[in-house]
């Protein structure tokens, strides 16, 4: 039995639905069909009965559910303890970040990590927060490097550092010259924001939750923001990092700051390798 399969059931399982499995797995789903049919075929019954909108458990899928959790979560631990007896081993990490953030944060992690840790590769997939952390908990990432927000019971912690949104325009823009941005004066302002759904764009609604803010469009595309920031009249809320050396935009600050921490996470009661280790060290010492 295939154990990339039982994670893809596993996934299915989680997101009630074949499409939405296929895009966290960043896998076609004609490949998450075919995998569930091959596991059904092999066991020689049924797990999910599928209909034109849904998909359910069957009465042995429920119970085979079950068992493939526990079975996973011990599995995990052991491939990570098999992995650190071999000394000299080429390992590989699965790292998660949203778009936005990896745009500064990545020249602060590659390629310094690799030329320090030769014989560990990182693999980055972006993906929001949101989901960035339902990947952590179903074990498809080992780290995740988003915002802060509530408890996460199923994750381990480590903050990083502190950064905080602030207002950006092109130079020249009507409001470039103000000392701070009030919510009056976005009230009429056309924003690209990131997409819906992501905590970056759910801070940004509650902050101004009492003024309908006009979204023009949802981008988690740097060059794209950019774009429309230069040759438009749009305007956005980023990190204050994301366009610091670019001449052509200018920041200001928000009235009320909206301060957004920065951590890693990882999956809670797991075996942390060597190499895992070495990563943490190393974001410790960069965020430093």
């Amino acid at each position: 039995m295939n154990i990339n399969h039982l994670r893809y059931f596993q996934a299915v399982c989680k997101y009630g639905s074949i499409t939405k499995a296929s895009e966290v797995l960043y896998i076609a789903q004609p490949t998450v069909t075919s995998a569930i049919k091959d596991i059904e075929n092999e066991l020689g019954f049924q797990l999910l009965v599928r209909s034109k909108n849904s998909i359910s458990l069957t009465i042995e899928g429920v119970s085979f559910l079950e068992m493939l959790n526990d079975l996973m979560a011990s599995f995990d631990n052991f491939y990570n303890m098999a992995v650190d007896l071999g000394q000299n081993r080429q390992a590989t990490l699965k790292l998660g970040i949203p778009a936005i953030l990896g745009t500064f944060f990545f020249d602060r992690i590659f390629p310094e990590f690799e030329r320090r840790n030769p014989n560990i590769r990182l693999t980055v997939h972006q993906t929001p927060t949101i989901i960035g952390l339902e990947m952590i908990k179903d074990s498809f990432l080992d780290f995740f490097i988003g915002i802060k927000e509530g408890d996460t019971p199923s994750c381990d912690y480590n903050k990083l550092f502190e950064t905080e949104l602030v207002f950006w325009a092109r130079r020249g823009h009507p409001l470039s010259r103000e000392k701070h941005i009030t919510g009056e004066l976005i009230k009429n302002q056309s924003f690209i924001m990131a997409p819906r759904g992501s905590y970056h764009f759910k801070m940004v609604s509650e902050r101004y939750g009492n003024i309908p803010l006009n979204v023009v469009m949802h981008s988690n595309q740097i060059s794209t923001i950019r774009y429309m920031l230069l040759n438009s009249t749009a305007v956005t809320v980023l990190y204050e990092q994301v366009f610091e050396n670019d001449d052509a935009v200018c920041k200001i600050p928000l009235e009320e700051p909206i301060v957004a921490e920065i951590g890693v996470f990882r999956k809670k009661h797991t075996y942390v390798t060597d190499a895992m280790k070495s990563f943490l060290r190393f974001l410790t010492s960069v965020a430093d």
